[in-house]
């Protein structure tokens, strides 16, 4: 099915069928990333009194209970809820539509080759600078998707306790703010460096403005940077994150 959409403006067309899947699944057979020492997600039957909700142990129909970290373990969307104490949940500023979205392409470098700042220690971390984003962000678009190299498929099940991840100097993240961007998705466990003293800085900084933040994506080499729309699709759950699957329409 293919639908137009029209924004600022000029029309576009995408086909529906032919969206690309971002995120990391999470099938609970011990395949997944995990981050900041996170419990294996996992999933097991209701058992009341007789009845066990297992087919394959004589139940009569499938009944599980999932347990699971929201950040830490797979791909999920999260809001300013995260880090204070409004109480708002994702559902309450996650869009439901389709978002004009650019995905851009970056090269970690290592903190001590650039002269930008992050609020702990981290010289001989590697960080996803300004300088190496200022000029992929051409478009005007409130939605920026960030693939990180090098992109292998190790990432859909990385331990980054002991390979630790890039992150956002402030000078990166200001940028991404001043360029308008609301919704920022991310193949990282977090914008933050893991051990910041639970500061979060980095987060703090970009939720003055924007209004969502998804990690732990993984988006395929065959998806070429560029224009296209994006949906995020998450379940309707009053928390501040939730497991998600955003959705990239090429145009």
């Amino acid at each position: 099915m293919k639908i137009n959409i029209n924004h600022s403006g000029q029309d576009h067309t995408i086909d529906l069928n032919s969206g690309i899947d971002l995120s990391i699944p999470n099938r609970f057979d011990g395949n997944y990333p995990t981050f900041y020492s996170a419990s294996a997600p996992s999933v097991h039957p209701v058992e009341i009194g007789e009845f066990v909700g297992d087919l394959n142990r004589g139940g009569s129909c499938n009944v599980k209970i999932a347990s699971l970290n929201i950040h830490c373990t797979g791909t999920h969307t999260e809001c300013i809820g995260h880090i204070d104490k409004s109480d708002t949940i994702i559902t309450d500023v996650c869009p439901k539509g389709f978002l004009f979205s650019q995905l851009i392409t970056v090269k970690p470098v290592q903190k001590s080759n650039v002269k930008e700042s992050y609020h702990v220690e981290c010289e001989k971390d590697f960080v996803i600078s300004k300088e190496s984003i200022i000029g992929k962000i051409i478009n005007k678009t409130d939605t920026l998707i960030i693939r990180t190299l090098l992109n292998d498929t190790a990432k859909l099940n990385w331990d980054y306790d002991k390979n630790p991840a890039p992150f956002f100097t402030h000078e990166a993240i200001k940028f991404i703010i001043e360029k308008g961007i609301k919704h920022l998705l991310v193949d990282l466990p977090s914008i933050d460096k893991a051990d910041d003293g639970g500061q979060l800085g980095n987060h703090y900084r970009f939720f003055e403005i924007g209004k969502t933040i998804s990690e732990l994506l993984f988006i395929p080499d065959s998806v070429q940077d560029g224009l296209g729309f994006l949906q995020i699709q998450i379940p309707n759950w009053g928390l501040d994150a939730a497991p998600s699957r955003p959705i990239f329409y090429p145009i």
